[in-house]
């Protein structure tokens, strides 16, 4: 196809180091598949989805976005039949200031969208997007649509312990309903799901970007059946209602496996379920990935390619420590190394890495697991959290006798992991030949680019970031875009410390405390997380309200 030869001349143009002989190779075959080049490399895993298309954007002149869920309009949608939008891969999703937003994911088939003037009388505005996006956006339409009906019918059926075989079969409301709040989350990247009961009604949330928004009310009724339907294919006790339990299931959507952790708890109208989502594959986890600024990376790099030692990630419960920790594993997952992690939980599988899941039940805890693995010859270990003396005192010793220890601890900075390990029993002279690095971490809320505003910072504003009085920062609104919320995605923000010999000898000195450690290393050339805070916050990335609320404590 002459498209075909027009995109390799472009490859080559914009790559001139690449094996041309293979491309060349690879244009015949999708010429005599009848297949398009982008396509055919992709599926060959010649290319990432992500990486050709932003060659398709420069190529095809379209600008490459990424649509989110919230950004879809309902009376958008509804003007044309949803078959009709699947069958031509093409989706109208807002009207923006009299234009028509509309994402394509194949860009061969510009010419396609001219068949939606049967429906739709405004100019249209093309965005390439991915096809996982692409289907991401249809699957979260369908499902909302699927929502709907279940809603709409009349559902007043109080469920009891006798009639569990209509609430699992396929065409029930509540198996219906229950698959669309999965799928539903998973297309809005919801990392929680909360269903709780209340007197009167039952309220979804859905926590995103850290935190919770109003999804949806539910009659009481369909949530006991929903509750039944859960705690099935949870293989949880459906009879048992007066104390917490714990289950999970596994699911793929999208071609993606995600891992659904259930839990229930007894509430004076019900029984509350919360349901954390967690992505099984995380295909695109790398160190580079997660925003380290360049004497950052560096210092990280530096450390966790150590032979020995032990790396902390500290930071609250959500911070994104064990995402950091990941990264670390897969920076340095290869062959002829041997990595062994135990974690509680266990988030996502990594391939070619052994990953164990604590037990307590079966008295598989952090400390046995650990004291199991070390018979094992690890090059590396990974321990999910240090939660205790004995584990601590373990996790020193590994690392002092040729493994490589990474872990996380519940502090509020780097610093504060020294504190926290000589609280725990670590004698001083072993914490200091133990330990290579720590990285304090958050994640802060991005400000939404569609509805922020500019304005002028106040005086107690302009102090506490060290600006003058005329500069400017963003606050955050709220619109359709961002659930009313002001904020769109997060992005980690850290500390990072990388232990000198020059550190290592006051942490072994008995006079010295956990002060004038943190006064040697304000001195040094550490960025510490408040400053990298103020910094997002004059750039415009982030609010000053979410400094306060995060790293702004003293």
């Amino acid at each position: 196809m002459y498209i075909n030869e027009v995109f390799y001349q472009f490859l080559i143009e914009k790559n001139p180091k690449a094996d041309q002989v293979k491309l060349k190779n690879l244009l015949a075959e999708a010429n005599a598949k009848v297949a398009y080049l982008y396509q055919y490399l992709i599926n060959q895993k010649v290319y990432r989805e992500d990486e050709m298309y932003e060659l398709l954007s420069v190529f095809y002149q379209l600008p490459l976005s990424e649509v989110g869920s919230l950004s879809i309009e309902d009376a958008v949608i509804s003007a044309a039949p949803l078959y009709f939008l699947k069958e031509l891969n093409i989706l109208p999703f807002k009207n923006k200031d009299g234009k028509l937003s509309t994402a394509l994911s194949e860009p061969h088939n510009l010419v396609k969208t001219n068949q939606l003037k049967a429906y739709y009388n405004l100019p249209l505005e093309i965005v390439l997007v991915t096809p996982t996006n692409l289907t991401t956006l249809f699957e979260y339409i369908e499902n909302k649509q699927r929502k709907k009906e279940v809603l709409g019918s009349e559902v007043s059926k109080e469920v009891k312990d006798d009639e569990i075989d209509e609430i699992i079969l396929a065409n029930s409301p509540a198996v219906k309903l229950a698959d669309s709040l999965l799928r539903e989350a998973v297309a809005s990247n919801v990392s929680d799901i909360h269903i709780e009961p209340f007197e009167e009604y039952v309220t979804v949330r859905f926590r995103i970007d850290g935190h919770l928004v109003e999804n949806t009310k539910l009659p009481k009724p369909i949530f006991q059946q929903l509750l039944a339907r859960f705690k099935i294919i949870a293989n949880l006790n459906i009879a048992e209602r007066r104390i917490p339990q714990d289950g999970k299931l596994q699911l793929t959507i999208n071609e993606k496996d995600f891992d659904f952790r259930i839990s229930t708890i007894p509430t004076i109208h019900g029984e509350k379920i919360v349901i954390r989502v967690y992505n099984m594959e995380m295909n695109s986890l790398s160190l580079e990935s997660l925003g380290f600024f360049k004497d950052q990376f560096e210092s990280v790099k530096r450390m966790i390619e150590k032979p020995y030692g032990i790396v902390l990630v500290t930071g609250p419960t959500g911070s994104g420590k064990t995402t950091t920790l990941y990264s670390f594993l897969k920076e340095l997952n290869r062959e002829d190394v041997n990595i062994t992690t135990v974690e509680d939980p266990v988030e996502n599988q990594l391939k070619g890495i052994n990953q164990i899941q604590i037990n307590p039940k079966a008295n598989l805890t952090f400390s046995s697991a650990l004291r199991a693995i070390l018979r094992q010859d690890p090059n590396i270990i990974m321990i999910g959290e240090i939660r205790d003396e004995e584990t601590a005192q373990m996790a020193i010793r590994a690392a002092i006798t040729g493994h490589l220890v990474f872990s996380t601890l519940h502090t509020n900075d780097a610093v504060g992991a020294i504190t926290r390990l000589m609280d725990m029993g670590v004698p001083r002279y072993l914490l200091a030949d133990a330990i290579s690095g720590a990285i304090a971490q958050r994640l802060a809320r991005k400000l939404c680019p569609h509805c922020k505003e500019k304005v002028k910072v106040t005086a107690g504003e302009a102090e506490r970031l060290g600006v003058s009085k005329y500069t400017y920062i963003y606050k955050p609104i709220g619109c359709s875009e961002c659930f009313n919320t002001g904020y769109r995605g997060r992005k980690a923000v850290f500390e990072v410390i990388n232990f000198d010999n020059k550190l290592k000898k006051l942490i072994e000195n008995q006079d010295v405390n956990t002060e004038d450690i943190r006064e040697n290393v304000i001195n040094s050339k550490v960025t510490f997380l408040k400053d990298n805070f103020k910094q997002l916050v004059i750039d415009g990335v982030t609010s000053i309200e979410e400094y306060d609320s995060l790293v702004n404590y003293d």
